[in-house]
């Protein structure tokens, strides 16, 4: 297809200060002293992503934390999460931490004993540079912080730091009614993900000590890389097929049908397929596991280098392809999945050490950590988006002559969307036919 014009992608959509009398009698949406802090909107591609060696291993570092995470949410289903989202909701939380709950933040995240000066920094590199590889692909990274104004206020320093580092702003709204916070939460998220991601809280997920909500909106659209006159792949190639379960059902899913010298490897146990958005920064990455049962490919992936992995992949054949046209969405509590993954004192309200975030003091833990993802993939391209909410709570409340190659996509396979130059995973999943 022919590139598409340049996209406005980091939009001004943050809103602001959302003043609710006591009673609850205003409307969610009134918004009043409008606050202009936004993402960065880039204007000129840049050739890469510039990572320093330090910076390279906190990529490394947070692909495997990537992975782990995988491997804890799969349940036999399919499954659609952010770890890029996660990953600036939690460091925007971490500066409100101290000691060992700063600590167990960090080492989750992958900075170890570099510090949270270190994963500002990284943070806000990647903000402003992954939207930049390829203009031709719409990317918008957004952070917000909605604040309990009938108690509290954010400390300057923290506010200064997310602010400079996460390009957040913070709201200011009364709490007095969980449904007016859970519609205010809802419409930042479908603001910034361009209406793909509308109801991510419920009134239920409001705690009556909720503080504050720390934000994170990841939004993607790219088509796949092609021309009008020649593009991946067509609508009419598309036909209904057998898909195999785990369990070894079977059922019939539209299958999307190409083939190209794409990026293709052939591993122990699996093979690894990568597609071409736009202008090839990005990919969406397949790796589709010899048996039907993706459970020893999830154990295997966090202990592998995904630089390694991709840096693997040959363009030395013709490969065909098959692939399921899909939408998935999950809305996940990840509270017991972080918790087991090493994150356990910020759960804890006696003792997490919140600190540096909120005045008056009162005694603050993370109460949940939810998050919505979706991914339509298609013809056309994938659209995908994904929304992190952290909960901090208060204590009152406890073509030509090649060989060929086949990659039939018939059976769970797991999937990723990562951006090449610096080889960071934005989404990730499992696509089981169910």
């Amino acid at each position: 297809m022919k590139a598409t014009k340049p996209l406005i992608l980091l939009t001004a959509c943050l809103m602001a200060t959302l003043a609710c009398n006591e009673t609850g009698g205003d409307k969610p949406g009134k918004i009043d002293d409008s606050i202009t802090i936004a993402s960065p909107t880039p204007t000129q591609q840049i050739s890469k992503v510039s990572l320093t060696t330090q910076q390279q291993g906190y990529v490394d570092a947070g692909n495997r934390m990537a992975f782990r995470l995988l491997q804890k949410l799969y349940e036999g289903e399919s499954i659609i999460c952010s770890p890029l989202s996660l990953q600036y909701a939690l460091a925007m939380t971490a500066n409100g931490a101290s000691g060992e709950t700063l600590q167990e933040i960090i080492d989750f995240l992958g900075y170890g004993q570099d510090g949270i000066d270190a994963l500002n920094a990284y943070s806000k590199l990647m903000l402003n540079q992954l939207p930049a590889v390829d203009l031709d692909v719409a990317l918008k990274l957004t952070d917000a912080l909605l604040v309990n104004a009938d108690k509290y206020t954010l400390l300057p320093a923290f506010k200064q730091t997310v602010e400079g580092n996460y390009y957040a702003a913070a709201e200011n709204m009364s709490f007095v009614s969980p449904e007016q916070i859970a519609a205010r939460i809802n419409d930042w998220a479908k603001r910034n993900t361009e209406g793909f991601l509308d109801k991510v809280m419920d009134p239920q997920d409001i705690s009556i000590n909720s503080a504050a909500f720390l934000m994170n909106a990841l939004y993607f659209k790219a088509r796949w890389a092609g021309s009008d006159d020649d593009p991946m792949f067509l609508k009419d190639g598309t036909q209904d097929e057998k898909f195999t379960r785990t369990d070894g059902s079977t059922v019939q899913v539209p299958m999307m049908n190409t083939s190209g010298l794409f990026g293709y490897a052939q591993k122990d146990g699996y093979k690894v397929l990568a597609l071409p958005y736009a202008n090839g920064k990005f990919f969406m990455y397949f790796l589709l596991p010899d048996s039907k049962d993706p459970t020893q490919l999830l154990s295997l992936l966090p202990t592998l280098s995904w630089n390694d992995l991709t840096s693997s992949l040959t363009r030395n054949a013709e490969v065909f392809v098959r692939l399921p046209k899909f939408d998935l969405e999950n809305k996940y509590e990840l509270k017991p999945t972080l918790s087991a993954l090493g994150i356990q004192k910020a759960f804890s309200p006696l003792e997490a050490v919140f600190d540096r975030m909120l005045n008056p003091y009162n005694g603050f833990y993370v109460g949940s950590v939810i998050q919505k993802a979706k991914i339509s993939v298609a013809e056309w391209g994938t659209e995908a988006a994904a929304v992190t909410v952290v909960s901090i709570r208060d204590y009152a409340v406890a073509p030509g002559e090649y060989p060929k190659i086949y990659f039939y996509a018939d059976h769970p396979f797991a999937f990723v969307i990562g951006e090449a130059t610096s080889g960071a995973i934005l989404f990730e999943g499992i696509y089981t036919g169910k």
